[in-house]
């Protein structure tokens, strides 16, 4: 895909980099510095945790955008649901848009092979978090702690 997005040389710079391994090894100059930080495919199978997340709130710039697809149902959770949404209520961004479609809706039987009819929603998010160099590590809630009052003593003393 470097390559075709190449060919069409309308990119100043092309760098592939894999997202939600280890937010520590983002290269400083990705932190902060996207509009858009997109990702499709990488939050259905579980073979990612909140890291995705956390990295891709870290590339982006405050007041810029973090959109996903993932899969969605109405009647049950995954894993990325209860993250979000503490995300969401700790400040570090804010819903924008939803919208759900399904993902191999033009198949015409019900399945085929490991391909069914597979409801999706894209979710878009507004980064409202403060450009950080570091993430938040659930694992160390007293830096979780500090940077959340932070952003929150900051914010209020600029309004």
């Amino acid at each position: 895909m470097l390559q075709e997005a190449s060919d069409k040389c309308v990119y100043r710079d092309l760098t592939e980099h894999t997202l939600g391994e280890n937010p520590d090894d983002l290269p400083q100059r990705f932190k902060n510095q996207h509009d858009f930080v997109t990702c499709a495919g990488l939050i259905n199978n579980n073979h990612q945790d909140y890291l995705i997340f956390e990295e891709m709130l870290l590339s982006c710039k405050k007041g810029g955008y973090v959109i996903f697809a993932a899969r969605y149902s109405m009647m049950g959770k995954y894993w990325y649901d209860n993250i979000i949404k503490e995300m969401q209520t700790e400040g570090r961004w804010t819903l924008v848009a939803t919208e759900s479609f399904f993902k191999y809706d033009e198949i015409p039987e019900i399945s085929n092979g490991r391909y069914s009819k597979t409801p999706c929603k894209v979710f878009v998010f507004k980064n409202s978090q403060e450009e950080i160099n570091t993430f938040v590590n659930k694992f160390n809630s007293k830096m979780k702690q500090f940077l959340l009052n932070k952003f929150r003593s900051d914010s209020v003393g600029r309004n």
